[in-house]
């Protein structure tokens, strides 16, 4: 078990009093190192022992630490070793890849010159849900979090003004969405409790990114085509889900990682099966070239010849 172990033990022996420290005590328990279950059960049985015999001294100790033992094993991971340092490093990998999706689009955008069918959710959607996270990993202190969102926020950014440049509608109302969610997670960095607002704030946000395809899920099953579904966000987002999905799960064992990732990848799953019931769209049809009839050789005109006598 790490060194600090038993001090972050005793120093959460309130634990059995008020509900609410208990709810601390296990979010703060889902940030520890990994540590084995043998090793949670001998802690458990030493500070049992030392609270007993500080409860006989009349020491005024009457809770147990065990409380506090059974928090740490529910915050132990499932998975450990290079299984867990493989999800570890998936998580973030699929989450580049996600915010490179949508490159294959934006230059499919500037060679026709036009967004078509597109909507900007999905692009609106990245940079605003990295900047909600950028803020959470600064509040956190945690590199992991905040390095991979700083990423999605200038992707997210360049994908929009591109979106933006070759769009005929509005993107007004798209602003001021995203204006007014980074105003409130703002404001919210500044209440006592600013990590857990900002963090379910971001878990909505992950959904949103993730689903964001789905805008146009009634135009794509009333023309019964996937035109207007972009495939490489698609997969991307299935596969990015996936994989944070099971990190959250068997390594952080972090509900703020796996419970939004689990929905996106629902959402994502959604998205594929449209592809998988209506195909993809055919390429547009290039119009046929009449065939250029060659002009005749015109005669060459020769010099009157004069009558032979």
């Amino acid at each position: 078990a790490p060194f600090g172990m038993l001090s972050r033990l005793a120093s959460l022996r309130a634990f059995a009093r008020p509900a609410s420290s208990l709810r601390r005590g296990l979010r703060k328990y889902q940030r520890l190192p990994a540590i084995k279950a043998s090793s949670i059960l001998t802690i458990a049985r030493e500070e049992d022992k030392k609270a007993i015999a500080k409860s006989k001294k009349g020491e005024g100790l009457t809770t147990s630490p065990i409380p506090v033992a059974l928090a740490a094993a529910a915050a132990a991971p499932i998975v450990t070793g290079p299984a867990a340092s493989v999800l570890s490093v998936l998580g973030p990998a699929f989450y580049f890849y996600l915010q490179t999706s949508g490159i294959s689009t934006c230059n499919k955008i500037k060679k026709e010159g036009t967004t078509g069918v597109l909507s900007p959710a999905q692009f609106v959607s990245l940079y605003t849900n990295g900047a909600v996270w950028v803020l959470y990993g600064y509040l956190a202190q945690d590199m992991t979090v905040l390095i991979p969102n700083s990423t999605a926020v200038l992707f997210g950014l360049y994908y929009t003004s591109v979106f933006a440049r070759h769009t005929d509608e509005s993107m007004m109302k798209w602003y001021l969405g995203s204006s007014a969610i980074l105003a409130g997670t703002a404001y919210a960095a500044t209440l006592p409790n600013a990590l857990d607002v900002v963090g379910t704030t971001g878990c909505v946000m992950a959904v949103i990114l993730l689903s964001s395809p789905l805008a146009v899920m009634g135009k794509v099953i009333k023309d019964k085509s996937t035109a207007a579904l972009p495939f490489g966000p698609s997969i991307a987002g299935f596969l990015n889900a996936s994989a944070w999905t099971a990190y959250g799960s068997l390594v952080a064992m972090d509900t703020y990682i796996w419970a939004p990732n689990g929905l996106g990848m629902a959402a994502c799953a959604v998205q594929l099966s449209l592809f998988a019931i209506y195909g993809f769209p055919k390429a547009a049809a290039q119009p046929a070239k009449e065939p250029v009839e060659e002009a005749a050789p015109e005669a060459e005109e020769k010099p009157d010849e004069k009558p032979k006598a």
